[in-house]
């Protein structure tokens, strides 16, 4: 018995030095951040970590404690073949986890959790943000990890394996009270809340707080409450968070139009990662977009919209069916919801339109393809359709070409068709096919370098374009799917993340407006859109007309399980998972309340679909 009790502290000790390695090595990783924060903070961070590294430890020990109480009557030489193989497992699943974890923060700005799986039958467009370089070096450090892992097993805990000898009977019981004491760690202690991320929450900066979490619990957590998907917020009673919901859309009044031709075509253009701060119109910082700037003048600019969440799976949705961005989830993962949603494309295909939508890559990455069968998409135009010498990205087909598909179809196709396409060329990892303007091999150098690349491709389009009657019996909307944390490295909460461009063009314009500084969001797209084909859009609920005076001036994002609710005299970001405000302006009261009820609501209705 107590050759096993010895295994056990030494092996919890093994684990325990393993994930506070693993802590360590984060924040050497992202050095960026990590040496922004004070003494203070980096004992605290391992201090507050230590309890969610126990937890981990304790489901590990718990499975150990089984082991080794089913083996009582077994000698050392069986138990370290059963042990070491079990370690060997965890090693290579931990150590994946661990190491995977620091890129993926690098590019998310959260940890990794179950999101990744979510592409896990698409790993060529899941790697494809990842440089080849880069991807060795991961692989090279996972392995080392693993092998370090290895090492210090064989040298500290294999002799004292080999020792153990066989039982007495009374020892299984013993050794299942000891398992069953695990209770205790795993759940973070004795208190009526089990563990939960909340827990390691210490500080007013958010990354010290997300390198206190133990990432193989975090990923370990979001895959036993897959569930999360189903995540409801009870803020408040439904029927209250309803009415207050409700008062935000109003969805009659007059609408000012902005167009001058009955049932034009319509062109959206998504594009790929622009943010409004490499966009020198919009008062970015950094301007990489010349050609966008041009073609603002010319147009309806709207200079203070936002993406509704992170990722492109999020944008998508929005942009055409005014559905709001889920925080830890993703309506386009579940096609049997997609299927309920409204959609522009259904609405004009109802006006005899020919739909169609245009992307370089796989359409089957990120469930597009259900998504845009589901909405009522005729026509999809991915990689396969164009000729193979063109697909040379990691992602597919580069801009320049996509643009050339488009102007190719938009001259032989017949009137009226809603056209979308979605760019990929100024995706991580922003390998381009042309000579770098901005001098620099950093990311946000290549970032910027890859839009100046889209940007240019757009500039060249529309060269083309105005040559044609396509400008003059068109409304194109240009917009972007998300926004970026670089240039600037923007915490993924941060409102400069998610601010991002829209701009209408096309010889359809009145130029009645040229700037609508109204705050709004990509699922206002819909409802804005019909408004002005005096279509109705009630069937879009979120969704607002941003040309009726009468509706509320508000947007609305969520980042990783939690939300930011803007007007235009307040702004207030709110985690979930601490349970606090963690920036604010103006008097934000009331804004919470509205805040948490419309998150509320949303997932109500997530849930319901």
């Amino acid at each position: 018995m107590k050759q096993r009790l010895k295994l056990f502290g030494i092996y919890a000790i093994f684990w325990i030095g393993y994930f506070v390695l693993a802590r360590l090595l984060f924040l050497l990783y992202e050095n960026s951040l990590s040496f922004e924060l004070g003494l203070k903070e980096w004992i605290l961070v391992f201090v507050y970590g230590l309890r969610m590294d126990l937890s981990t430890t304790g489901y590990i020990l718990t499975v150990v404690g089984l082991l080794l109480t089913f083996t009582s009557f077994t000698g050392g030489k069986w138990i370290n073949i059963i042990i070491q193989v079990f370690t060997i497992i965890i090693l290579i699943i931990t150590s994946s986890i661990i190491i995977a974890d620091l890129e993926l923060y690098n590019n998310w700005g959260y940890r990794m959790d179950a999101t990744p799986l979510l592409y896990i039958t698409k790993p060529k467009e899941a790697m494809a943000s990842t440089e080849l370089w880069l991807t060795i070096l991961l692989l090279a450090a996972t392995l080392g990890y693993i092998l370090l892992g290895l090492f210090v097993y064989k040298r500290k805990i294999k002799e004292q394996v080999l020792k153990i000898e066989k039982s007495k009977i009374i020892t299984p019981f013993l050794l299942l009270l000891l398992t069953g004491s695990m209770i205790l760690p795993v759940r973070g202690g004795v208190g009526i809340a089990p563990m939960n991320t909340g827990m390691v929450y210490f500080s007013e900066n958010k990354f010290a707080n997300h390198a206190a979490i133990n990432v193989v619990w975090n990923v370990m957590n979001s895959l036993v409450y897959m569930k999360n998907h189903e995540k409801t917020y009870d803020f408040m009673e439904n029927e209250v968070a309803e009415r207050i919901v409700k008062k935000l859309n109003k969805q009659d009044g007059k609408s000012k139009k902005v167009i001058n031709k009955k049932n034009p075509n319509l062109v959206i253009i998504i594009l790929e990662s622009f943010s409004s701060k490499v966009i020198g119109e919009l008062g970015g910082k950094w301007n990489a977009t010349p050609r966008f700037n041009n073609l603002a003048k010319e147009g309806l600019l709207f200079t203070n919209f936002y993406a509704n969440g992170d990722r492109s799976d999020k944008g998508i949705v929005s942009v055409f069916s005014g559905y709001p961005a889920q925080p830890v989830t993703s309506i386009i993962k579940t096609p049997s919801k997609t299927q309920s949603l409204p959609s522009l494309f259904e609405s004009l295909n109802s006006l005899g339109y020919e739909t169609s939508f245009y992307y370089g890559g796989d359409i089957d990455f990120a469930n597009m393809r259900s998504y845009f069968l589901n909405s009522g998409t005729k026509h999809i135009i991915s990689v396969d359709d164009f000729d193979s010498k063109l697909n040379n990205s990691k992602w597919g087909v580069h801009d320049e070409h996509l643009f050339d598909y488009l102007y190719d179809d938009l001259i032989k196709h017949k009137e009226p068709y809603f056209k979308t396409i979605f760019t990929l060329s100024s995706h991580d990892p922003f390998e381009v096919p042309v000579d770098p303007v901005f001098e620099g091999n950093d990311r946000a150098t290549k970032y910027l370098n890859s839009i100046y690349y889209t940007d240019s491709c757009l500039g060249d389009f529309f060269d083309k374009v105005k040559e044609t009657e396509i400008w003059n019996n068109t409304l194109f909307i240009l917009v972007a799917d998300h926004g970026s944390r670089r240039p600037g490295n923007s915490q993924n909460h941060d409102i400069d993340k998610f601010q991002i461009p829209m701009l209408w063009l096309g010889g359809v314009l009145n130029d009645s407006i040229k700037i609508n500084n109204r705050i709004g969001s990509q699922i206002d797209i819909p409802a804005t859109v019909l408004s002005q084909l005096d279509i109705s859009y009630k069937d879009f609920f979120f969704s607002k007309d941003l040309f009726l005076t009468e509706t509320s001036e508000f947007t609305f994002y969520v980042f990783n399980d939690g939300f930011c609710y803007i007007t235009d005299s307040t702004k207030v970001i709110y985690d979930n998972i601490g349970n606090d405000v963690i920036y604010n302006e103006g008097e934000i009261e009331q804004d919470l309340i509205t805040g948490k009820a419309y998150l509320q609501t949303l997932m109500n209705d997530f849930i319901s679909r």
